[in-house]
């Protein structure tokens, strides 16, 4: 990659490169169904240019059709959605009652998941899937609507399922009646403290359920985890059968690691602002949202014809704003884009090539979720992790090898 070799050459960097190592690329591995999907399901695989399913698509997929609870935990960019997606549309196309809940923790994750299923529908053709958003930038107006007439999927986060969906259940008789998918994305999140106040949330929800006279089959999904069946058992109380093994292409990755003399946040403008010059989709991640501004405003002032290419992403913004962000950056009218813990997770924003770490970002599936955001197609990629000048960073900074030999937490 061009730009890791300008890095390593460079005066003001190259003395700073630490460690520097490159991951090759990875063929796929394909599986096969027990039985083929539905015409119109086929349809939009092809539409999609997916003549076959990864082995972990398929080995979920067809746990799922048998009504077994489904943990999948497989890297970033492996086709994780197809694997609850095709389960549920095939159900709805068969039964036009089939009722399914998505859960997600954040609100970017719902909109994004909301849009491929849109695109999913608009690629069958034939037969439609209903599905609608319900959270706290809802209207009114649309949640009565929603309330009285349940889309086939419902996609909300576990605060509105506590608040709204729980809490007045009498008035979604018509979803819990027939509720027969509860998807569960980045379940990785639910830890600590609040992954137990989730785990009562989900047991709350299998409660309402059964007393409606529905007992939904589970499918979790998560980045790579140590434990993923144990984790999934302590969420919903259900054992889960885990799908660990990934048949996804992976496409060359560079990892390197700086240990900066001027501040980590400084030199990560300066490299932000020079990847940007150089045309090279970027997203850089920060510890704080203070920290991202502060970032941002120095990459305007960097590259001052190129601030329009640019953006910070963070909590706080209004959803309209957000929306607009993640739009720019799917088309290519945004470049890159500094940001929080926001765009973590699974979030579907674009071809990025570039990922800058500011910071270890506290834990070994967290800095793969992050690095995960770049190189989603077959083109090289990068991540550069800028070291901070507290124990942790420095440590990896000496002993990177032991930050990839760690198993995920």
């Amino acid at each position: 990659m061009k730009f890791i070799d300008a890095l390593k050459n460079s005066d003001e960097f190259g003395p700073l490169v630490q460690w520097h190592r490159f991951l090759p690329s990875e063929p796929a591995e394909y599986g096969d169904l027990e039985r083929p999907l539905p015409p119109p399901l086929l349809g939009v695989l092809s539409a999609m240019n997916i003549d076959r399913l990864y082995t972990h698509q398929a080995r979920a997929i067809n746990l799922a059709r048998q009504g077994q609870h489904v943990v999948t935990a497989t890297p970033t960019a492996s086709g994780k959605s197809l694997v609850y997606n095709l389960p549920v549309f095939e159900a709805a196309l068969s039964d036009i009652d089939t009722r399914a809940l998505y859960l997600f923790p954040l609100k970017a994750l719902e909109q994004d998941q909301l849009k491929t299923i849109r695109e999913m529908n608009r690629l069958m053709g034939l037969g439609r899937v209903t599905a609608e958003v319900y959270d706290g930038d809802t209207s009114p107006f649309l949640r009565k609507k929603i309330r009285s007439h349940p889309p086939n999927i419902l996609i909300t986060n576990p605060d509105m399922l506590h608040l709204s969906l729980a809490a007045y259940h009498d008035s979604w008789k018509e979803l819990w009646a027939n509720l027969r998918f509860v998807v569960i994305d980045e379940v990785h999140t639910y830890r600590g403290i609040f992954g137990s106040h989730i785990a009562q949330v989900i047991r709350r929800l299998r409660r309402i359920a059964d007393a409606h006279g529905s007992r939904p089959t589970f499918l979790l999904s998560s980045a790579t985890v140590g434990n993923p069946d144990d984790l999934a058992l302590a969420l919903t109380g259900l054992d889960h059968q885990a799908v660990t093994e990934s048949g996804a292409p992976k496409a060359g990755k560079h990892f390197v690691f700086l240990n900066p003399e001027a501040g980590s946040a400084i030199s990560a403008a300066r490299l932000f602002a020079a990847a940007i010059r150089r045309g090279l989709r970027t997203i850089a991640f920060t510890q704080s949202r203070r920290l991202t501004e502060l970032m941002h405003r120095w990459a305007r002032q960097m590259a001052p014809r190129l601030a329009d290419k640019m953006s910070s992403y963070r909590a706080g913004f209004l959803p309209e704003e957000r929306r607009g962000i993640e739009q720019k950056l799917n088309s290519g009218e945004l470049l890159g884009v500094i940001s929080t813990s926001a765009l973590e997770m699974g979030l579907d924003i674009g071809a990025l090539e570039l990922c800058l770490l500011v910071g270890y970002p506290g834990s070994v599936i967290a800095t793969w979720q992050r690095g995960g955001r770049v190189g989603r197609t077959d083109r090289e990629s990068a991540v550069v992790l800028l070291a901070q000048p507290d124990a942790l960073d420095q440590y990896f900074s000496k002993h990177p090898d032991n930050l990839f030999t760690r198993a995920c937490e």
